[in-house]
């Protein structure tokens, strides 16, 4: 309860708003779910531009993570002067290092929008104080006692416009069903009136979770090849979960909202992994693995090297260059021969047997 005052004192003119685009989209669908889907397809439009501008800075700033750590390394004893560089790092690659959570920031408005308006025009007339004067009035009259129940009750329409469509049709019905599910209903409330009531609204939660483990599972896609710490992998691991669980407690036209975003979600990722994660980037990747790799090997020598002193892995390098050298001094091998003059295949000298000494 503290929670819807609060919700409503603070969004209401979204309420009033969103609830007018609601009715306008009744109009056109004549469904309470097809209106619903129907805004949902459409802040998914709208927010589609930033997901993938998002998206393609996160993966800027994978791609330049070894340029990062440099520079952390570098200034890691001046944080001050670190935290201009890092910025004009950012400028310098277009980065912005918040982008990425613009995406999940703006679920949150758009959640408690949504979950005020659905409450806001699924007010029923009568409330606990109505119950308790009905049964006192029973007992006063001596009539038979029947259970006064909440969900029975007409709406009474709150955010919208008494002359509108959906106005009128929720004025005079007690659901507002789609398909078989009580839309004003949540979940538990449904759990509360008997299990076979309750069968399409746990459906509806079981399709949530698929949609989001089908999306969990195109981001792992991508980052296969990527070091992800282990408290984001365990993070991946339960995110799928939060949102089904969390939608238990709430009507259930927002667990529809949230199912048909997941649907459009799977879309985006898999234009996503196409448009931008394509084969240019796994090029990228595989190099950048590489060249990890590499600097590895030359920075941590093996134990084998560490046993064999200065002259091992610190020298390898300077090894062919040393050969040359050696075979110089000694008059061995091709450059001797070249630079002498003589014109014998290189790598061959005169046997002990030749003419020249037998003379």
């Amino acid at each position: 309860m503290t929670f819807s005052i609060l919700a409503a004192g603070m969004f209401e003119g979204f309420f009033e708003a969103i609830a007018t685009f609601l009715g306008w989209l009744y109009n056109l669908t004549d469904s309470y779910g097809g209106a619903i889907i129907l805004l949902t397809i459409i802040v998914m439009v709208v927010t589609a531009p930033l997901t993938l501008k998002s998206t393609r800075s996160m993966l800027q700033m994978q791609r330049h993570q070894p340029e990062m750590k440099r520079l952390q390394a570098q200034y890691k004893d001046d944080r001050e002067r670190l935290n201009t560089e890092m910025m004009a790092f950012y400028k310098e690659n277009g980065i912005n290092p918040l982008s990425g959570c613009v995406p999940v920031m703006m679920q949150a408005p758009i959640f408690l929008v949504l979950y005020g308006v659905l409450r806001g025009i699924t007010t029923r007339n009568g409330g606990n104080a109505s119950a308790i004067g009905r049964v006192a009035g029973l007992m006063s009259t001596d009539q038979r006692f029947e259970p006064w129940k909440l969900h029975d009750q007409v709406f009474k329409p709150l955010h919208l416009d008494t002359s509108g469509d959906l106005y009128k049709s929720l004025h005079s019905s007690t659901k507002m069903s789609f398909f078989g599910v009580d839309l004003a209903l949540s979940p538990l409330d449904a759990l509360r009136i008997g299990v076979v009531t309750a069968i399409p609204f746990l459906a509806l939660i079981v399709l949530m979770l698929i949609s989001q483990l089908i999306q969990n599972r195109q981001i792992q896609g991508r980052t296969k090849n990527q070091q992800i710490n282990p408290q984001q992998q365990m993070i991946m691991k339960i995110l799928p979960f939060t949102l089904p669980l969390m939608s238990v407690q709430f009507p259930a036209g927002l667990g529809l909202y949230y199912f048909v975003q997941g649907l459009c979600r799977i879309g985006l990722q898999g234009y996503i992994t196409r448009a931008v994660y394509g084969p240019h980037h796994e090029k990228l990747e595989a190099d950048e693995l590489q060249r990890a790799e590499r600097d590895k090997a030359t920075k941590s020598p093996t134990k084998g090297d560490a046993g064999k002193g200065a002259g091992s892995s610190a020298s390898a390098p300077k090894s062919a260059k040393s050969q040359a050298v050696q075979r110089k001094a000694s008059g061995t091998g091709p450059v001797a021969g070249r630079r002498s003059g003589d014109p014998r295949a290189a790598g061959k000298r005169p046997s002990s047997g030749s003419k020249d000494e037998k003379g």
